[in-house]
């Protein structure tokens, strides 16, 4: 009996070592390496502070930052836009300041002491101004002037709310940038106590 029981023994250890020494099955599929995220490939997200800044430094620029690309050309062509007609508002605007100067010297110099040394010192530069309007009188030019006086203020107002929108989309944009709506978002309507109604409640994870 003994004899069987050691031949059993000898057996069963000479299985375990072939099984050990059998080589692993080559139609098994590998085990993926973990590959570890590079700091290169993640896109850091935009700083507020530093898309204002940029945008308050050059319009575009912010959105740029925001890595919103399509949206820089617009910013920086409506702030351009709104300065361009600014400035050719008060172009326009000192043409017929001038050239109302100019006439209202020819209608009526002596009135003052002052206003004799501008018309006889400043006035005669503005003569070129009055005749590109028509040579028109003082009369006809006053409102113009003050109509241009007041489409040039207006020029300057939207300039400054174009260069401030676009400088404010910039900090928005690197705001909501990290800002991140599950798709779990669930909309339920429920019964409840009291008179009848609807409730709306958002459930956010």
């Amino acid at each position: 009996m003994s004899r069987f029981a050691a031949a059993l023994a000898g057996l069963a250890l000479a299985l375990g070592a072939s099984a050990s020494a059998q080589p692993r099955d080559s139609l098994a599929a590998p085990r993926a390496p973990a590959v570890a995220a590079s700091a290169d490939t993640v896109q850091a997200a935009p700083s507020p502070r530093g898309a204002i800044t940029r945008s308050l430094l050059l319009p575009g620029l912010g959105q740029l930052y925001n890595h919103e690309p399509v949206k820089a050309p617009f910013a920086a062509a409506l702030v351009a836009g709104a300065v361009v007609y600014a400035v050719d508002r008060q172009r326009l605007y000192l043409r017929y300041r001038r050239a109302t100067l100019y006439a209202g010297c020819l209608q009526d110099p002596d009135s003052d002491e002052d206003r004799v040394a501008l018309c006889t010192e400043v006035a005669p530069s503005y003569a070129d101004e009055w005749e590109a309007v028509g040579s028109a009188s003082f009369a006809t030019l006053s409102p113009i002037r003050n109509r241009a006086r007041g489409q040039r203020d207006v020029s300057f107002l939207i300039a400054g709310v174009a260069y401030a929108l676009q400088a404010l989309d910039a900090y928005v944009s690197a705001e909501l940038a990290t800002f991140d709506v599950s798709e779990d978002l669930a909309v339920r309507v429920e019964p409840g106590p009291g008179p009848p109604g609807v409730a709306l409640r958002l459930r956010l994870p």
